[in-house]
C-alpha cells in the first residue's frame, strides 16, 4: 500500500494528507533527547490544522521545559503504563498484592480503556468507558472506588516518574451506583446467637475457628496458618502470629505490624485445649497425617482451605435466617468491643496487627445498641462449659 503524500501547510512542521478521501493533518517535529541523540516526534490523524498545531505546541513546550520524557512516552497506552507500574513495584509487593492488582486491572480497566493513550484519558473516558458500564452491571459504589483507585495509582506513579505531566481526570460520578452498605461489626445479639448455634449444631472446628476469630481479632489467613509446634504456647499463654495462608500456601505477612504475640487468656486457652483434645483423638483414631502441623483441620484431617470459614458462615446464615456476614466481620467486632471498653487505640492496633492510623480510619465505630465492658462481654458470649457436637454437619 502506497504511503500517503505529505503536503506542507502554512504552519512549520505540520502537514496534510488524504486518508479514505478525507483531509487529515499530522505534525513531524525533530528534537534532541536527554542523551543528545536526534529524534523525531510525530502524530497523525487530526481532523483540523488547529488541533495538529495545538498538539505540536504542547510537544515544543514540554521539550523547552526540559520534559523530554513526557514527549518520549507520549504514545504510551494505559495497558503499557500498567506494565511499567507493575514491573517497578513487584519487588516490594507480596505475591497476593500483585495478583490482586493484576486481577482488578486486567478484568476491569485494561479490558475497557487499556488501548487508550494515557495522554487522552480524561473525565469523559473514565466515566463513559470505565465506570458507567460497571454501574449498569450493578457494581456497588465501594467496588467502583476500589477499581478507580487502581487506575489513579498508576497515573500518580506516571507523574511522579515524569512519564506524564498531569492527570486529566478526577473522581468519577458514582451517584447512580448501588450504595455499599457498611456493616462493620456484629451486634451483641448476633454474636451470641451465631456462637450458640455453632456450639450446639455444628462441629468443634467450626465453633473453635469462629470463637478464636472473635476473641483475638485475627485475620482468617492468620488463623489458617497457625501451627501447633511454633505458634500455640500453652506454657506461656501466648499465640504467635507471624504468617498468613491462602490458596498458594503459607507466607510472611505484608507488614511488620502483623508480627505479634497475642495473650492467651483463660477463655481462649480453654477453647483451644478442648479442640486439641479432639484433634489428637481424630488424628490418632483415623491415622491422619498433618506433616506441617496446622492447628485447624477438617474431619478428613486436611488443613482447612481458604473458603472453609466462608462456607460455614454462609450455611449458618442461610439455615438460621441470620443476616449475612463474612469472617472479617468478627475482626471488626473484636476491635469494636475493645474500643467501646476504652482500650487505647495503640494497644488495640498492636493486638490486631494494624497501625493506630488504620484503627482510627477503619474501626472507630461502636455497636448500634450497646457499649459493654469488653471482658464481661467476652465471658458472656463464650459459654465454655458444654460444647455439644452435632451429627448434622459432617464436613
Amino acid at each position: 500500500m502506497a504511503r500517503e503524500k505529505m503536503t506542507k501547510t502554512k504552519i512549520d512542521s505540520v502537514y496534510w494528507y488524504k486518508q479514505n478521501g478525507k483531509k487529515r493533518f499530522t505534525y513531524r517535529y525533530k528534537y534532541y533527547d536527554r542523551h543528545g541523540e536526534r529524534r523525531e516526534k510525530t502524530e497523525r490523524g487530526f481532523d483540523s490544522i488547529e488541533k495538529a498545531e495545538r498538539a505540536l505546541i504542547e510537544v515544543k513546550a514540554a521539550i523547552l521545559d526540559g520534559n523530554v520524557s513526557f514527549v518520549e512516552n507520549d504514545n504510551l497506552t494505559v495497558a503499557q503504563l500498567n506494565e511499567i507500574y507493575v514491573e517497578a513495584n513487584k519487588t516490594n509487593w507480596k505475591p497476593t498484592s500483585e495478583r490482586n492488582h493484576n486481577y482488578v486491572m486486567n478484568q476491569y480497566v485494561i479490558n475497557s480503556i487499556g488501548h487508550i493513550k494515557i495522554k487522552n484519558v480524561n473525565n469523559i473516558v473514565v466515566q463513559k468507558d470505565l465506570i458507567d458500564p460497571l454501574i449498569i452491571k450493578g457494581f456497588k459504589e465501594g467496588t467502583l472506588m476500589s477499581i478507580f483507585r487502581r487506575l489513579n495509582a498508576i497515573f500518580t506513579f506516571a507523574i511522579k516518574n515524569e512519564i506524564l505531566d498531569r492527570k486529566k481526570f478526577s473522581t468519577p460520578n458514582l451517584s447512580r451506583a448501588t450504595e455499599s452498605i457498611k456493616r462493620n461489626a456484629l451486634s451483641i445479639d448476633e454474636i451470641t446467637r451465631v456462637l450458640e448455634i455453632a456450639r450446639t449444631k455444628y462441629k468443634i472446628t467450626h465453633y473453635t475457628c469462629l470463637s478464636l476469630l472473635l476473641l483475638t481479632g485475627m485475620r482468617s489467613g492468620e488463623l489458617r496458618a497457625l501451627q501447633w509446634e511454633t505458634d500455640i504456647d500453652f506454657e506461656n499463654n501466648v499465640i504467635h502470629i507471624n504468617k498468613t495462608k491462602d490458596r498458594y500456601g503459607s507466607r510472611t505477612p505484608k507488614t511488620k505490624n502483623s508480627y505479634r504475640k497475642f495473650p492467651m487468656n483463660e477463655n481462649i486457652k480453654s477453647i483451644l485445649l478442648d479442640y486439641k483434645k479432639w484433634y489428637e483423638e481424630i488424628m490418632e483414631t483415623y491415622k491422619f497425617r498433618n506433616p506441617d502441623g496446622y492447628v485447624f483441620v477438617t474431619y478428613a484431617g486436611e488443613p482447612i482451605g481458604e473458603r472453609y470459614l466462608k462456607r460455614i458462615i454462609d450455611l449458618i446464615c442461610e439455615r438460621e435466617n441470620i443476616t449475612h456476614f463474612t469472617p472479617h466481620y468478627l475482626r471488626h467486632t473484636f476491635v469494636t468491643i475493645q474500643l467501646s471498653n476504652k482500650i487505647p487505640v495503640s494497644t488495640v492496633a498492636a493486638l490486631v496487627g494494624d497501625t493506630p492510623e488504620t484503627i482510627y480510619k477503619v474501626y472507630a465505630h461502636s455497636f448500634e445498641k450497646d457499649e459493654v465492658h469488653a471482658s464481661k462481654l467476652m465471658d458472656e458470649i463464650i459459654n465454655l462449659s458444654s460444647f455439644e457436637e452435632s451429627e448434622e454437619f459432617e464436613k
